[in-house]
Order: C-alpha cells, then structure tokens, then sequence
C-alpha cells in the first residue's frame, strides 16, 4: 500500500514539473508587462537577461532566438524588484503569470505581472557644510540652486537622482572656489508613511586658486589664440564651470575632434594653486563629403560638401557646396564663416551663390549674396537677421497671363531686403525627434528702404510637438503663412510665393500641386498658407518603422486671406527604415473627399517633420 502511494505521488509530481520542464529552452516571442504603469517596458526589457525575439527579426534579420530558462526568468522577477525599489517603489511585488505556449512550434509569450504599490515621495531636503568653520551659506546655496534639483519636495525618491543631486551639490561648491569639496547625504526613510527626508552634507574643504596651464595637441592652430578662448586666468579663484564653459567654447569652434580641459588635483595634498592640462585633437583641416540619391521629386540628386578650417588662421571656415537635383539643376553656394563676432555667442558671414530652381510652377536662376549674422541665445534658442541681394530671370511660361504683356520668354528682376528669424528647438534626437517642441518664425521684409524691383513683406511660424505614448511618437505640425504687397500691381516674385502638396505637406496632392492654378494647370502660389499635419510614428522591427497621418492645407491668392472651409484633406501611411543620414521613408497619401485625384507616392530622406 506505501508502494503505491509512493508510486502516485511520484506521478503527480512529474506530472506537474511536466510542462515547466517541457518548456525550457523553448523559444521567446514575446514578453509582457502587466500592472506597470511608471516604467516603459523598453527600459524595463533593457535592464532583463530574457530577451524576445518576434518572426518577423528572426526572419529578416537572422536575429537568434532567445531560450527560455526558468532559472534565468527568476533572477529577472529579482532584478526587477531590485529596479523597482531603486526607483522610489519599496514595497513593488512581481510574478509571472502562466507561459502562453505553442506547443507545435515550441515557442512562447511570458507575461510578468507587477505590483508597483505606492512610490516614496521625497518629504523636504535640506543641507549642512561640515568643519570648524562655516565659509558657505547653507540656506543661501540650497536656494540658489533650487531650481537644478531633481528631488524636491514631492518628488518621486529615484536612487539616480539623488546621485545627480549630488554631483551637482559638489559642483556648485566648487564654483565657489572649493576644488576638493566633497558631498554625502544621509535619508530619513518613514516607510509607514512612504516619505523620506534627505539631509546633504558637504566638506568643502580649503580655498583653492588655479595655476598654470598648459596645452598640447594643437598642430596647425596656435596656441595663443586658444588661450584667448579661455574663460579662467592664472590666479583666479577656482571656478569648475569657467572650467566646463572653456571646454564647451573651444569644442564649439569645430576645430577640434577632442577637446579635455583636465585640472590636475591631488586629493592627498590639497595642493593649490591647481595646474590645468588642456589637451586637444584638431579635426582635419580640410574635410570632403559626397553623397547622391533618389526621390519621387528631386529625381536623382548629387551634392560635394568641401569645407576648410582655420581659413586665415582663427577659427575662420570656408566652405563650398555645390548640388545637382531635378529641382536644383545647379546650385553653387561659397560661404566663408566667422564665428564669435560679437562675443562667443555670434558668427557672421558671407556667401555668394548661384541657383537654378526647376519647380512645377517656375523656372527660375538667381544669381546673389547673403550676409547672415546668428545668434544663440541659449541651447535652445537661435536667432538671424539676414541682408540679402538677388539678381532673378525667371523663364516665363507661353500663355502665363501675368506677362501677357510681354514679348520676351525671360523676366529679369533685383530683390534686396532683410529675413528676421527665430527658431526655438529643444525636440530630440536630431533626426526623428520623439519629444519636445520646434517653433520657427521668420519675417522677410523686401523692397522699401533696401532697394528693389518690389516692396513687400513675408511672414511665416511653423510649430511642431513630438510626444511619446507607450512605444509609439505622436508627430503634429502646423504652419501658417501670409504675404503683403506695397506695390500697386500686388506683384510678389513666384519663388516667394507659398506653395502646398508634396512629400513635406499634404501628401495627397503632388509637390505644389495643391492651390491656385494657372489657365495651363501649372502651379500658380499664393499669398497666405495654412497646413495641419499629424503622424503616429510605431517601430516594427529591427530599423523599420510604421507611420500613419491625417493631414490639411491649402494655399489662397489674396493676403491674410484663409478659407478654412475650403481646406484640402489626406490621409495615408507609409514605412521608415533608420540609416545614419537619417530615416529613408516611402508614403501613400490618399485624398479625401476629392473623387478627381488617385492617391499618390513618395520616397525621400528624413521625417516629414
């Protein structure tokens, strides 16, 4: 009778183990979070041994297939407890629910549930300076750096966070001339009612004075104009950030690849003054960049990039850039560049150019000059007042009402004026933003005082949000535009003109197709503009990507004149493969509520916006 008992329990027994045993070292698709509603399941799949590997990568990209492992899949049960609480959720519970599992195929779809509980919340900060004396303001330190701590009161308790605060706590010490300042903090951990208060401290340690410093790498750029770039003299009290600001400037000439601006501290001596070491690698005096490719507009196109630093010494460029497209059959533009112009903020140049454009509505070669003078503001903002002059011949099309009059083929007129500009960006990354906002402004005033064939202005803003929502990007853009004439005939130059429909606008229509026409169907332009774009953005696999948009426009003859009920729609989709210069994209546009046109197809470089 034991026997069989015995003989049972051991049945039952393999029976169960049976199907986690069976699935071992099956293949993993797919792996689901349930019940976390703070961290994204990228960061969270980020920091985990299991991976997942879909068909669609195994197959396109030869991608190997992750086994599953039971023992691995309880560390990471473990390690995300251990993510969890170092991000402020103490009390976090995580369990996997039952593997969803094909048998035929031997692959399976884990699902990780997780309890985040409520997050500790920091109570309040505060900080003392440790020594026999008291050099520093504690209150008066802690509040002039209010603004740059990530924990406050409030605050969700992140272990990254408090480290940051830290370095910054140091940093703004050593500012104040305290090179060997050291900073700690101790928490007041109340975890019945989920709060904590921090208490930092901080040993600063003697004055310290910075020494001598020496520069070495530089080959073609003289030393002495590096030193002038220095924000710090021998002497000075320590200060880290005239330190970092050095570093930041000289970088920013792009002379140099490398730039280190190392303070040489002895941390068992607590030597002073401080010698500084700046080493340097110099980029190429003269680099070279090619490139050719196709799009649905500009056909196939070419550009030479040549650019030489350190043009008359300084940090002085010159630089030659020279195109070929279906919309610019030859473009030659010379720039020479001079940064720092007025103070390290500025630059100011000169760049002749000669342009040919071929668009659907015009034919035109421009032969000028602009002087651009920038200006950054701050990392986000930038602004440019342009003096511009431009020799036009625009090749008049037979039958074009608007030269009926005239018995040449050919239109020759001067523009002279000046473009105000401001562009406010702080979306990123550069090439497919995923979050932030980028607003540009710009005003053209040409004619009047400046001398020219016709007086009028140009005023445009452009605005575009990009927002993450789970693993997608929600993309939306809108601009508007209008032009006024102080001219009797209210003629404004075609090029000038605003024109809507193409890769980069309302993809339901071709490029410029969309507004006003002349009697032979040819693109006419328009004075005032209104475009509305938005796009969900959604990555499949590997570098390839999903898109979809809804989108309307159109463009009005008269000046700050709009119709919006007389707006053109499309919607459509399309498909995004990430390359180095940036998504290379092919869209469908489809228009809506317009029975007299198909929809239409693009391949070009870069998002839409």
């Amino acid at each position: 009778m034991v026997y069989r008992l015995v003989l049972l329990l051991t049945f039952l027994l393999f029976a169960g183990l049976y199907p986690v045993l069976a699935q071992e070292n099956y293949e993993v698709r797919r792996v689901d979070f349930k019940g976390n509603k703070t961290l994204e399941k990228d960061f969270l799949m980020e920091k985990m041994a299991i991976k997942e590997v879909s068909w669609l990568e195994k197959a396109f990209t030869k991608k190997e297939s992750f086994l599953y492992s039971g023992e691995l899949m309880d560390l990471d049960l473990e390690r995300l407890v251990r993510i969890y609480q170092s991000e402020g959720f103490l009390n976090v519970k995580t369990s996997l629910l039952p593997l969803i599992v094909n048998e035929k195929k031997q692959t399976l779809k884990v699902i990780i549930e997780i309890e985040e509980g409520a997050p500790v919340l920091t109570d309040s900060i505060s900080l003392r300076i440790l020594g026999e004396t008291n050099p520093i303001d504690a209150d008066s330190l802690l509040k002039k750096n209010s603004g740059k701590f990530k924990l406050t009161k409030g605050k969700r308790f992140r272990d990254e966070a408090i480290i940051q605060d830290v370095r910054m706590i140091e940093d703004a010490i050593r500012n104040l001339g305290y090179a060997y300042s050291k900073a700690d903090y101790r928490l007041n951990l109340k975890p019945e009612k989920l709060t904590t208060s921090i208490v930092y401290t901080v040993q600063p340690g003697p004055k310290s004075y910075v020494g001598k410093t020496t520069i070495s790498g530089n080959k073609h750029v003289s030393e002495e104009f590096i030193r002038k770039q220095l924000k710090y003299s021998e002497g000075e009290l320590y200060n880290k950030s005239l330190l970092d600001k050095t570093r930041q400037d000289l970088y920013s000439l792009q002379l140099f690849r490398i730039v280190s601006v190392l303070p040489e501290r002895d941390a068992e001596t607590l030597k002073s003054p401080i010698p500084v070491n700046i080493s340097i690698e110099e980029a190429p005096r003269l680099s070279t960049r090619f490139g050719a490719g196709y799009g649905t507009e500009d056909k196939f196109r070419t550009f030479l990039d040549l650019n030489y630093r350190g043009f008359l010494g300084g940090a002085r460029q010159l630089n030659l850039y020279v195109k070929h497209s279906a919309l610019e059959p030859y473009s030659a533009r010379l720039s020479w560049v001079q940064p720092r112009f007025f103070g390290t903020r500025s630059s100011i140049s000169v760049n002749p150019f000669l342009i040919r454009n071929s668009e659907p509505g015009y034919d035109t070669r421009t032969f000028g000059v602009n002087v651009p003078l920038a200006y950054q503001f701050n990392p986000r903002v930038t602004g440019k007042i342009i003096w511009y002059f431009e020799d036009v011949q625009q090749d008049l099309e037979a039958g074009d009402t608007e030269f009926q009059d005239s018995e040449s083929d050919k239109f020759l007129y001067n523009k002279s004026g000046v473009l105000l500009s401001a562009v406010f960006d702080n979306s990123k990354p550069s090439f497919s933003p995923e979050k932030g906002v980028n607003l540009s402004l710009g005003f053209k005033l040409n004619g009047y005082v400046f001398g020219s064939d016709f007086s009028y202005t140009r005023l445009w803003g452009d605005l575009r949000k990009y927002q993450k929502a789970g693993n997608a990007v929600l993309a939306f853009r809108a601009m508007i535009g209008a032009i006024s004439s102080a001219d009797s005939s209210g003629f404004i130059p075609v090029e000038d003109r605003f024109y809507s429909g193409g890769s980069n606008s309302v993809r339901g229509w071709n490029r410029s197709e969309l507004g006003p026409k002349r009697e032979s169907g040819t693109p006419l332009g328009g004075k005032s503009i209104f475009e509305s774009n938005f796009e969900i953005r959604y990555p499949l696999i590997w570098r390839l990507s999903l898109a979809a948009f809804f989108e309307a426009g159109n463009v009005w003859t008269e000046s700050y004149s709009y119709n919006f009920g007389n707006l053109g729609y499309a919607a459509g989709s399309g498909l995004r493969i990430e390359t180095p210069i940036g998504p290379v994209r092919f869209d469908v546009g489809f228009p809506l509520w317009n029975e007299k046109k198909g929809p239409q197809f693009f391949i070009s470089v870069g998002q839409a916006f």
